[in-house]
């Protein structure tokens, strides 16, 4: 019988260390910051891009303006606000405006930890450098809230799909366009970690909770989802236009992976987001 207990013993104390280790660094498996190189940086000021310098509990947090391509001295007629995968930085994104409509200006947002924000990604200091940022948007464009909220939208992408719905709430936008979103991130956890490990998700960013808040005041979402995607299956968000069917319109792209979808979607996104932004086409 003793090496039963033995056996046993092992086994709980192997256990107990994969959930220590799980609570302890699970966001080294959610988060993947890294900085920005200078032609990334020079590449915006080449565009007349300017930075959004806040600070926060975090520290100082760096968001970047691109002004509208149609007139750079004046405020856009609407602003989107693109939030990037958890493995990206805001201005991997950068490139996908010069297919899109002239008039839009766009901010990148960066998490705390990224490209030249300091701090920790987690959702308290994501949500509180987006509300930081989104007043700063505010004042730089010299717009009240109604005008924030008429003529400016978020997209996001992955984990950035998440942090858009959350910029939606803080300044009650009501236009999202979401590439590849997921439901729960403890959902995701699950397809990593299983059950009931997953359960111990701290990080728990929740898509479906947030749209049925934000969905009831307006919120309209154009979400696009590859249908070979790997990473956050195309089910997630079947699933978000099945409980939303009246606010998610869901495009599927064929023969499309996790981060092959913002590009290869391209000319339907921003087909989508002239349309939510309601400005005629010219």
């Amino acid at each position: 019988m003793k090496w039963i207990f033995l056996m046993a013993r092992s086994i709980g104390w192997a256990l107990l260390s994969v959930v220590v280790l799980l609570l302890l660094f699970q966001h080294r498996l959610i988060y993947f910051p890294r900085p920005y190189d200078k032609p990334s940086l020079w590449d915006l000021e080449k565009r007349k891009g300017k930075r959004l310098i806040v600070q926060t509990s975090q520290g100082r947090q760096v968001a970047f303006y691109l002004p509208s391509v149609k007139n750079q001295e004046q405020a856009p007629e609407f602003i989107w606000m693109i939030f990037g995968g958890n493995g990206s930085l805001a201005l991997d994104y950068a490139g996908e405006p010069l297919h899109w409509d002239s008039r839009f200006g766009y901010v990148f947002v960066d998490y705390p930890g990224y490209g030249e924000c300091e701090g920790t990604p987690n959702p308290s200091s994501v949500r509180e450098s987006i509300v930081v940022i989104v007043k700063a948007l505010k004042e730089e464009m010299h717009w009240s809230d109604a005008e924030l909220q008429q003529r400016t939208g978020v997209l996001g992408h992955s984990l950035g799909c998440a942090a858009a719905l959350i910029a939606a709430e803080e300044a009650g936008l009501k236009k999202a366009v979401l590439c590849a979103p997921f439901t729960t991130m403890t959902e995701m956890a699950r397809r990593t970690v299983g059950w009931p490990l997953c359960e111990l998700n701290r990080h728990r960013y929740d898509n479906v909770a947030r749209l049925e808040k934000l969905v009831p005041q307006g919120l309209q979402v154009h979400a696009f989802h590859g249908q070979i995607d790997q990473v956050i299956p195309v089910g997630m968000s079947r699933r978000l236009a099945g409980v939303f069917p009246k606010a998610v319109t869901l495009t599927e792209i064929p023969d499309c992976d996790h981060n092959e979808v913002v590009m290869a979607a391209g000319t339907a996104i921003g087909e989508s987001m002239l349309k939510l932004s309601a400005l005629t086409e010219h």
